[in-house]
C-alpha cells in the first residue's frame, strides 16, 4: 500500500475538475457498495434505478468518459475495502446514466471449468469497463 504522503502529492498534482471527479466517483463507488452489502439485489436494482432515472440527455466526449474510467479505477484501488466489477461497472453506468447508448451487462462464464460472474459497460459493443481478455463471458441481463 502507498504511503500516504506519495497518495497527498498526487491528489496535489491533479486538476481541480479530477479532484472534483475523484471525490464523487469515491462517494459514488462507497454508496453502491454499501447498497449491495445491505439490500437484496432485487431491491437494490429498484433503487439504484431511480438514481438512473431522469438524469437530463447529453453525450459525453472521450475524454470525460476516459477520466471517469480511470477515477473509477483508482478509487477501487485506493479504497480500503475490494471493490469488484459490479461496484465499478454500476459507479460507470451512474454517471453516464445520460446516455442511453452505454450498457451495463452481467454474465458469466465457464473458463477452464470455473463458474465466474462479471459486469462490465459497453458502448457500441466497445467495452468502456470491466474489459478482460481471452475469456468470453455470456450476458445474462443487460441494463440500459
Amino acid at each position: 500500500m502507498k504511503s500516504w504522503w506519495s497518495r497527498f502529492i498526487k491528489w496535489q498534482a491533479l486538476s481541480r475538475a479530477d479532484r472534483w471527479l475523484l471525490l464523487r466517483v469515491t462517494v459514488c463507488v462507497i454508496l453502491v457498495k454499501l447498497g449491495l452489502k445491505v439490500l437484496p439485489f432485487r431491491r437494490f436494482r429498484i433503487v439504484y434505478g431511480r438514481f438512473l432515472s431522469g438524469a437530463a440527455v447529453q453525450t459525453y466526449d472521450a475524454l470525460f468518459v476516459e477520466q471517469l474510467v480511470w477515477s473509477v479505477r483508482a478509487v477501487g484501488n485506493a479504497l480500503p475495502f475490494e471493490v469488484l466489477c459490479l461496484p465499478q461497472a454500476l459507479a460507470v453506468k451512474y454517471f453516464l446514466r445520460g446516455e442511453s447508448e452505454y450498457e451495463l451487462k452481467i454474465g458469466v462464464s465457464n473458463h477452464d471449468q470455473l463458474f465466474s460472474a462479471h459486469a462490465w459497460v459497453v458502448k457500441a459493443d466497445q467495452t468502456v469497463i470491466g474489459e478482460i481478455p481471452n475469456i468470453s463471458y455470456v450476458p445474462l441481463w443487460a441494463w440500459n
